[in-house]
Order: C-alpha cells, then sequence, then structure tokens
C-alpha cells in the first residue's frame, strides 16, 4: 500500500503559522506569497506590519552581537530582515525597542569605525605627508577613531592658517576682479584678449576668477595651439591656483578660530548654524535679534515712503551699497500680521506693480481686495538711488548750501525743493550740492529784482551791505557838500 500524499504547508511570516500552501496567495510572478490570506486581508484593511515578535527578537541580538544596520536592513552580507522604512515604521511603534535598536547601531557604526582606523595605523610609521608618527600621535587617532592629519604636529604647524599648498608669497592678496574678464565675441582668443590674459596672470589671480567657463574652454584651444606661451604661463597658472587655495583656506581657518561674533555672542556649536548658500558660521543670536526685533514707527514710515518712491520689496528687505536693510522680511512679515492698518497703509503707499500683484495674490500674505491695482510708477526714479533718511543737522546743511544775500523765504523754497527730490528719491546726497547751484541759477533767472549783482535789479537800501555783518547799505550812503549847491 501506497501512504497517502501530504498536504504541502507554507509558514506565515505575520502570524508566525505553518498553513496549507491553499491558504497563500500567488504574486505576480505565479509564486506563493510570505503572508497567508486572513493576514493580507487585515493588511489591506489598514493594520500596520513590519517585523513579527520573532523577526524583532533576531534584530536585536544581531545588532547586540556588533552587526552593522546596513546588512540587516537590506544589505550586503548576511541574510537581510527588512527594509530601512519597514525598521523606521517599526522604531515609530515601539518607542523603547527603537531606541535601544538605534542606541546599538550608532554604537556599532562607531565601532567599526574605530576598528579600521586601529587596523590602518598598526603598522603605519609616517603621516601622508611623510612625517614621522609618534606613538603619542598615534594613540590620540586611535582614540578619536577617525585617521586626521592635523593629529601630527608637523602637518598642523604647516596646515594652521594656509591651506593645502604652502604659498610662497601670500602677505599680499591678488587684486579682485567685480566680475569675470570679459573678451571679444569671437571664437578664438585676440591679441588683446592675450596681453589683457597675461596681464592678469601675472598680478596673480587665478583663472578661476579671471576667466568664465566658456572663456577657459577658447583658452584651452589656445594654449593646445601655442605650446611655446603654454610653457611660459603653466608655473604661472598653477602658483597662482595654489596661491588662491592658500588664500582662501587661511581665510577659512581665521573665520572658525573665531569665538565671539562682532556684538560679543559666543560661537559654539549650539550658538550657531552653517548658512547653506555662503558656508559660513552664522550666529543664532543675531538672526534671532535682526528677524525678531521690534518695529519701530521710524521703520514704518521709511517703508512707506520707499514704495512711494518706487522700491520693489527686495529692495526694502535686502542690504544695499554695504549697508542694512530698511526692515528684514521677517519683520515685514510679522508687522502684516499683526497690523492690520499699517498693512493697508503699506498697500496703498506701494508703487511697483509687480510687488502689488505679489501682495495681492490669492497666496500672498494679508491681502486688501479693496486696494485697485496702481499703474502709476515713477520710471524717472532709478533703482540705484537709496532711501533718503533724515540725519540731525540736515536743514542746516541745506541751509548752508544757498546764498545768504537771498531773503529767508527764498533760500526756505529751495531748501524744500532739495529736501523733496530726496525724499522722492530723485537725488542723492553727495549730488546735493551741484543740484542746488541749478536751483540758485533757476531762482535768479526767474526772480531778475532779487538777484543778486544784476544790472535790472539795484539792491535796496535796506540790503545788507556786506555777507558777513549787520550793517545796511542805507547807512553807508554819504553826501558832499557841493551836492546842495
Amino acid at each position: 500500500m501506497t501512504s497517502p500524499q501530504i498536504a504541502e504547508t507554507r509558514h506565515c511570516r505575520r502570524c508566525e503559522l505553518d498553513l496549507p500552501a491553499a491558504s497563500f496567495n500567488r504574486g505576480k510572478r505565479l509564486e506563493l506569497q510570505t503572508m497567508c490570506k486572513a493576514c493580507m486581508a487585515e493588511i489591506c484593511n489598514g493594520h500596520v506590519f513590519t517585523m513579527n515578535p520573532t523577526e524583532a527578537a533576531s534584530f536585536m541580538a544581531r545588532l547586540e552581537a556588533g552587526e552593522a544596520l546596513r546588512t540587516i536592513t537590506g544589505g550586503f552580507g548576511n541574510s537581510p530582515i527588512c527594509s530601512k522604512k519597514a525598521f523606521a515604521k517599526h522604531c515609530e511603534l515601539h518607542p523603547e525597542w527603537g531606541n535601544e535598536a538605534k542606541m546599538l547601531a550608532e554604537q556599532n557604526r562607531i565601532g567599526r569605525i574605530q576598528a579600521g582606523t586601529r587596523k590602518r595605523m598598526t603598522n603605519r610609521t609616517a603621516c601622508r605627508n611623510g612625517h614621522p608618527l609618534t606613538a603619542e600621535n598615534i594613540a590620540l587617532m586611535q582614540q578619536t577613531g577617525t585617521w586626521d592629519h592635523r593629529r601630527c604636529e608637523q602637518c598642523v604647524k604647516e596646515w594652521r592658517g594656509v591651506g593645502r599648498f604652502i604659498a610662497e608669497d601670500t602677505t599680499e592678496d591678488p587684486p579682485e576682479l567685480d566680475g569675470f574678464l570679459e573678451l571679444s565675441g569671437q571664437q578664438d582668443l585676440t591679441p588683446n584678449d592675450v596681453a589683457e590674459i597675461e596681464r592678469w596672470l601675472r598680478l596673480g589671480v587665478s583663472l578661476r576668477k579671471l576667466l568664465s567657463w566658456g572663456s577657459l574652454g577658447r583658452l584651452t584651444r589656445y594654449r593646445n595651439a601655442n605650446a611655446s606661451w603654454d610653457a611660459e604661463f603653466k608655473p604661472i597658472i598653477i602658483a597662482n591656483a595654489k596661491r588662491a587655495v592658500s588664500i582662501a583656506a587661511r581665510k577659512m581657518w581665521k573665520a572658525a578660530n573665531v569665538t565671539h561674533c562682532k556684538r560679543g555672542h559666543p560661537l559654539t556649536p549650539e550658538t550657531t548654524y552653517l548658512h547653506a548658500k555662503l558656508g559660513t558660521r552664522q550666529c543664532r543670536a543675531c538672526v534671532r535679534i535682526r528677524t525678531g526685533a521690534p518695529v519701530t514707527e521710524t521703520q514704518i514710515r521709511n517703508v512707506e515712503r520707499a514704495f512711494l518712491t518706487g522700491m520693489k520689496i527686495a529692495d526694502v528687505t535686502k542690504p544695499r551699497d554695504g549697508k542694512r536693510s530698511i526692515i528684514s522680511a521677517e519683520q515685514l512679515r510679522a508687522l502684516r500680521l499683526t497690523r492690520p492698518d499699517v498693512n493697508e497703509r503699506l498697500l496703498r503707499s506701494i508703487r511697483h506693480p509687480a510687488s502689488l500683484r505679489t501682495l495681492q495674490s490669492s497666496i500672498g500674505l494679508a491681502p486688501v481686495r479693496s486696494i485697485a491695482l496702481v499703474l502709476e510708477v515713477t520710471s524717472q526714479i532709478s533703482n540705484d538711488i537709496p532711501l533718503y533718511e533724515p540725519q540731525p543737522g540736515d536743514y542746516e546743511w541745506l541751509l548752508g548750501l544757498t546764498p545768504r544775500y537771498l531773503q529767508k523765504h527764498d533760500r526756505d523754497e529751495i531748501v524744500s525743493d532739495l529736501w523733496i527730490e530726496l525724499t522722492e528719491r530723485r537725488l542723492r546726497r553727495e549730488d546735493v550740492p551741484a543740484r542746488a547751484k541749478d536751483l540758485i541759477k533757476k531762482h535768479n533767472k526767474e526772480n531778475p529784482s532779487r538777484a543778486y549783482g544784476d544790472i535790472r535789479s539795484p539792491l535796496s537800501l535796506d540790503a545788507p551791505a556786506y555777507l558777513d555783518g549787520t550793517l545796511l547799505r542805507g547807512e553807508t550812503v554819504s553826501e558832499s557838500l557841493w551836492e546842495r549847491l
């Protein structure tokens, strides 16, 4: 007699039961799935499954044995238990188990780094720059678990303040360019272009700061076609590149070793952060003061006058000409949210259509729908002219630019014209003296009877006889004896 055929059974990963093969669905490749139909239905209905208790215990045991997290969660080597997403979800569902697992994973990571460092440093007698390593240096590197050239005392002396390359002359920095060197529009370099490049190279400027990518390609073609020129200037190009790296490294080293900011706040890892674009340290206390400082009424008036003179939002919230901005973007945002009256005043005063459309858009911040779009843009005003901020003594300064032979109301009229042009951003402070002369000429032309020294305008006897003094012209009139005869 033949024995009855035993039905095939499979192990369900979720419920950990041995069930018949008919209790499992088939996947896309016509293979039986690892979870039974009942467990799969519960997962489809919203139940979360990452690891069963047996897998979680095995996961923790492998971590305690010193295995890396990447090999347990889908990495190479031993068979993985789950994916990284499943591990993160299991840590979220079981916080205590997750905290212990993450702590062990971090300890294993540091231990592997230290073990690799010790293995590399066991037979090493010199650093990568050729300096002999003493027992103290090796012990220090093994303690920290990193292979750092700065642990070598000789490297410290050579690297400190000069960077990777030791430049021959770093006492004077090369001149800085406002932008890349503008070459002719031809495909190849002209003799004038070559002469200009040679002049800047001899001044010590590196090619990266001198030429754009397109111009560098043209220079490469020229160097390939002129071997003598390349042989002459290649050492200069290499020296300039080394100097640029050393100067940048020295500046970065100085910036990294500054202990306090310019306002006296201590610079520690807790009180600083790394700027994403600039790559420099920023003081959190200074940023908090700049962004969270209360807005004064003077700032509000300055912002309102800036909008009235055609300035954009970016011109108001960004520094210009080396000076601080009128108001920061964070302050403007908080002001518009907390002060509806000020928000409406600012929207009514803005004169730049693009900025007003931005503020009035559906995704804008606190728009006021009752304000119509203002299209009167003062095109004669240049955005390069900064906002005029009144300073103590400005009236005396403007009055001193007017001649004292004019009447008081005439001088005040010229001062008022200058002040209006300053406030409307049609005039710079440094251009005021020249503009005052033009206004004086215009006033004398329009009022010839009050002009000084004109034959058509004889001076009154009540006018001052001299510019400096109180003596009147009538007091200087004299009569001779023979005039009565």
